[in-house]
């Protein structure tokens, strides 16, 4: 039998009556489907340590040289070019990567960020599930246990008619389940649609600018910890750590004017500049302390636009990144 592309859907969703470790969707779970053009498969290069040892006396690799071994691995999903149409779906992104369980207001990540453990068998963190579903019914993907380490949310003027536009990967410590997945989705509705031409008030350090392009990333990743025997598979985590550095970073693609021309000024001497995207309630974007990590101008048919990359910093408890998406 010969498969298509098109065959593959790809279905998320925040875990709130499983625990981790767990390999079952727990059907009072919301699975939402994504949308997308294409569905990647899971990587699993990382799940499985692989050695080849050459050993003296001998030219040719013998088979007991190729040493292979499941336990201690990881694995990641990666998503791409996902046009925003779901608010619950989003706000399941949000909450997923930022920690913060009231996306349905404001999601924020402050400076003083806590380290959280999640234990195998415990209900803490944040993390979810990915299937895959396939073709072949019983290849299905399902990655449990999934912490989104990484998010991106754009806009851009010639992509998408601006639509938000999400990107971002998944990781999980423990096996995914290859298997006939029988789980559907939920119905999902098309209730938000805001992209860069709801954002009415865009400002540099308080000054309005003209927007082209605006694209924001948060990497909040976690990281295995010891192993041992789960689903009957030896060598899974017996804890996740997420204590790593969090990071914002982006870019804004705004037209150069009397306004915008000074910017070079922020980045140069590199003083901190407030970042606001958005309409102030259904779309907003804010980074309260940005820093420019450069400084690129354009000439296009539009007029000159100016690129500025950045990144997000945040002093004690203050904000590193708000974002409201309601």
């Amino acid at each position: 039998m010969a498969y298509s592309g098109k065959q593959f859907e790809a279905y998320f969703g925040l875990t709130e009556n499983n625990n981790i470790g767990e390999n079952t969707v727990n059907v009072s779970d919301t699975l939402y489907k994504m949308r997308m053009s294409s569905v990647e498969d899971i990587d699993f290069s990382a799940g499985v340590q692989i050695s080849d040892v050459e050993r003296s006396g001998q030219r040719v690799l013998r088979p007991t040289d190729h040493i292979a071994v499941r336990g201690g691995g990881s694995y990641t999903w990666s998503f791409s070019d996902y046009v925003i149409e779901n608010e619950a779906a989003l706000q399941v992104l949000l909450q997923l990567v930022s920690e913060d369980t009231t996306p349905a207001v404001t999601t924020a990540i402050a400076g003083d960020q806590a380290t959280v453990t999640y234990d195998e068998g415990s209900a803490t963190g944040e993390y979810g599930y990915v299937v895959i579903s396939s073709p072949d019914t019983d290849k299905d993907r399902l990655m449990h246990s999934a912490i989104l380490q990484e998010l991106t949310l754009s806009m851009d003027a010639g992509t998408h008619g601006g639509r938000l536009v999400a990107s971002g990967t998944f990781w999980s410590g423990y096996r995914p389940e290859i298997a006939a997945e029988s789980t559907s989705p939920n119905a999902t509705a098309v209730n938000y649609t805001k992209g860069l031409y709801d954002c009415t008030t865009n400002t540099l350090g308080g000054s309005t600018v003209i927007l082209k392009g605006f694209s924001v990333t948060i990497s909040n990743p976690a990281t295995r910890v010891g192993f041992k025997t789960v689903n009957s598979n030896a060598g899974e985590p017996e804890s996740y750590n997420r204590g790593g550095q969090i990071n914002v970073s982006g870019s804004i693609n705004v037209k150069m004017d009397d306004v915008s021309v000074v910017e070079i000024d922020d980045f140069l001497s590199g003083d901190s500049v407030n970042v606001s995207v958005g309409d102030g309630s259904a779309i907003d974007f804010d980074i309260p302390t940005a820093k420019y990590t450069g400084h690129t101008r354009s000439d296009d048919e539009d007029g000159v636009f100016i690129e500025l990359p950045f990144i997000g910093t945040a002093e004690a408890s203050a904000a590193l990144i708000t974002m409201k998406l309601t």
